[in-house]
C-alpha cells in the first residue's frame, strides 16, 4: 500500500457523502468508516499517493457541501507495522462474517430432506391417498343405498296407495247411487245435479276416486 487517507467529519451522513465522493473521483479503496463518538466519524481510504489525494480533496468539497468537516491527512509511505494494524482489524472482521455465513450454509444444509425421510413423507402421503380414496368409496356406497332404500321405500308406497284405492272402489260399489252423490256433493260442491244424474255408478265411484286423490 502506498498511501493512506483519513477524513474525519461531524455525521455519518457526511462520512457517506465523503466515502461516495472518495471512490467516484479517483482509483481508491474504502478500509474503513469508524464512529469515533460524539458524532465524530472517520473515514479511512488507501492507494496510490496521487489517487488517495485526489479522492480527499473531492470529500472535503462534498462534506462542506451537506456538512461538517473537521480535519484531512493523507500519510504517502504509511509503516508497514501501522498498515499490519489497520488491515488486520478489517481482515477479523471479514472473517467473523465468512464464518457467519459458512454457520448459516450449514444449518441450511442440515436441514435439508434426506432421501430416507422423502421416501418416509411419500409412504404417508400415498397412504392418506388411499384411506381418503376409501373413505370417498364409502360414502358413494352409502349413497347408493340410501337412494336403493329411498326409491323402494317409493314403490311401497305407491303398490300401498293403489290397495288402498281398490278397496275403496269396493267399498263405495256396495252404497247406493244416492248416497255416492252425496258423497260427491261432500268432496266438490261445484258439482251440480244435472251432471251427477248424467253418470252411471261406475262413473260415479271413478269420480270420487278422482276427487279424493285431489284432496290428497
Amino acid at each position: 500500500m502506498n498511501a493512506l487517507g483519513l477524513v474525519e467529519v461531524i455525521g455519518y451522513v457526511a462520512a457517506i457523502e465523503a466515502s461516495d465522493a472518495c471512490l467516484k473521483s479517483a482509483n481508491v479503496s474504502l478500509v474503513s468508516i469508524d464512529k469515533v463518538g460524539s458524532g465524530i466519524v472517520t473515514l479511512t481510504i488507501s492507494g496510490d499517493v496521487g489517487a488517495v489525494k485526489s479522492a480527499v480533496e473531492s470529500a472535503e468539497v462534498a462534506v462542506n457541501r451537506i456538512g461538517t468537516l473537521r480535519s484531512t491527512h493523507v500519510i504517502p509511505r504509511i509503516n508497514k507495522e501501522v498498515a499490519d494494524v489497520l488491515f488486520k482489524k478489517e481482515n477479523k472482521k471479514e472473517t467473523k462474517e465468512e464464518v457467519s455465513i459458512n454457520s448459516e450454509v450449514q444449518e441450511a444444509a442440515s436441514t435439508e430432506i434426506s432421501p430416507l425421510e422423502e421416501e418416509q413423507i411419500t409412504i404417508n402421503e400415498d397412504s392418506s391417498i388411499k384411506v381418503n380414496n376409501e373413505i370417498l368409496e364409502d360414502k358413494i356406497e352409502e349413497n347408493e343405498n340410501n337412494t336403493d332404500s329411498l326409491n323402494q321405500n317409493e314403490l311401497d308406497q305407491a303398490v300401498e296407495n293403489e290397495s288402498n284405492a281398490d278397496s275403496n272402489k269396493e267399498d263405495l260399489s256396495k252404497k247406493s247411487i244416492k248416497e255416492l252423490k252425496a258423497y260427491i256433493k261432500k268432496l266438490d260442491s261445484s258439482v251440480t245435479n244435472k251432471e251427477l244424474n248424467s253418470l252411471k255408478k261406475e262413473e260415479l265411484i271413478d269420480l270420487i276416486d278422482k276427487l279424493s286423490r285431489e284432496d290428497r
